[in-house]
Formats: structure tokens, sequence, C-alpha cells
């Protein structure tokens, strides 16, 4: 098959296949959050006139592989995400998580409820791979933003988790990794990114929730949980004002500081 065929494949497959009457409830509950977020938080729209930027083939190939993982809903009934499940609560919380997977512990940590389950649906299990990656990868500055470590915060703080995993749903529509090439300044530099480095979402990821972090310390008057869209909202302006003509993920981080 051609790289042109994998790609038509590939963007198929989100919309196409055999994975059960569960997988497609939670596919339909994604987009229907995707447009919901998009539309009333963000005010974000798409205009068919929109210049696209060229990209390279292998750039191309390497936003489709993300695209796949992006598509992919979190499922209770497969192994290898509730692993994954369990391994964030050993990085985050220590020990071994309770056999069901239910714990008030998970609230410590900024979820919902006594199971992460249900928050995954804006952000799918590419939302529980980013927290692993930085738990995993980036130990201090996770615990650092997980404990509220830094500034001064408020009595009604955002709940960790749940904002990793808007983070996660907000790149990936910021990067336009679903697109067929970018149209925007930031999405042709995380073209850029990718093709330097496979982890690029990932450590931007993390650029993006240290800058959510500080754009919530900040807030004038102090932040509370509802000015959480604005203060999401004012860190992808900052994000995408920092990407604008970068050409490594260096360069990112400096325009950040």
């Amino acid at each position: 098959m051609t790289r042109g065929g994998e790609r038509r494949s590939r963007r198929a497959s989100c919309a196409g296949g055999s994975h059960g009457r569960g997988f497609w409830s939670d596919v339909g509950e994604f987009f229907a959050a995707l447009f919901a977020q998009v539309a009333v938080t963000l005010g974000l729209g798409s205009s068919a006139s929109a210049r696209a930027y060229a990209i390279s083939d292998a750039q191309k190939f390497k936003l489709n592989a993300l695209a796949l993982r992006a598509c992919v809903a979190f499922d209770g009934e497969r192994m290898e995400h509730t692993d994954a499940l369990r391994k964030l609560w050993r990085l985050a919380l220590g020990g071994e998580a309770p056999k069901d997977l239910k714990s008030e512990r998970w609230k410590e940590m900024g979820w919902q409820g006594t199971s992460p389950e249900t928050d995954f649906r804006a952000g799918g299990y590419m939302s529980l791979e980013n927290l692993v990656w930085f738990a995993e990868k980036e130990p201090e500055r996770f615990k650092a933003l997980s404990t509220k470590a830094n500034g001064r915060r408020s009595q009604f703080e955002y709940p960790f988790a749940v904002a990793g995993v808007n983070l996660t749903f907000n790149l990936v529509e910021m990067f336009e990794v679903k697109q067929e090439g970018p149209t925007t300044a930031a999405g042709a530099c995380f073209a850029r990114l990718i093709d330097l480095d496979d982890e690029a979402f990932e450590r931007a990821y993390v650029l993006a929730f240290e800058t959510l972090d500080r754009e919530w310390l900040s807030y004038p008057g102090g932040a509370t949980y509802m000015d959480f869209p604005v203060v999401l909202k004012a860190t992808k302006e900052r994000l995408a004002r920092a990407m604008n003509e970068a050409k490594t993920l260096e360069e990112v981080r400096a325009n950040l500081d």
C-alpha cells in the first residue's frame, strides 16, 4: 500500500471498521464533546478558504499516526488501557491500585469520581497516555503541577487530571492533527516539531500544562474552577504566539518564558 493509501485508510479508521457498539458510543460522545467545547468554550471555527501550509510526506505520515492515536476511546475492557491506568496510579499515588480500579484516592489527583473511566471521553485513551508519559518522563515537573506546589493557590483549584484530559483534546485541535494539513502557524510549527521528534506532542503537552498553571496563578483576582475555560483559552493563545515561526521546541519554550 502506498503512503497515500495508508493516509486514506488511517482517516477512514476513525469512522469505519468493526469495534463494537461500546466503541461507537464512545466515539460519538467524543466528537459531541469535541464540537461542543470548540464552539462554546474556545469559539474556534474552520474556514473552507483557510490557507494550507505545505508539509512533507514524512510529516503527513507522522501526523496521521498521531491522528489514529487520538481516535482511540478509553475502554475499560481492554487490558492495555487498564494497565496504563494502574501505571498512572503507581506513578502519581504510589503503591498498587485497587483490583477494581475504584477508590476515593483518585480524587486526590483531580479526577471527578472514584474511577477516572468516565473522565476520558473528551481526550480518549491518548489523554491517559499523555499523563503517564508526563509522570514517567518528567516526574519532578509532574509532581509540582499535580500537587499544586508552585505559587499562591486558589481555594477552588482546577482538577489536575481533568485539566490534563482537556489539554490533550485541545492540543489535538490546535495542532490540527486530524486535518489533511495545517492551516495555522501553530499547526505548521507542530508539523516541523514532530518531524524532528516523535514525542513532540508529549513535550508540547508538558509545556502547555506548565503554561496553563502560570496563567491560572496570574489570573486577575485569583482564578476559580469556573474561570478554567477562560484560563484554558488564554493558555492556547499564549502557546500559539510562542509557536509562531518557531522551528524547534527549545524556541517555543524560550518564547513562553
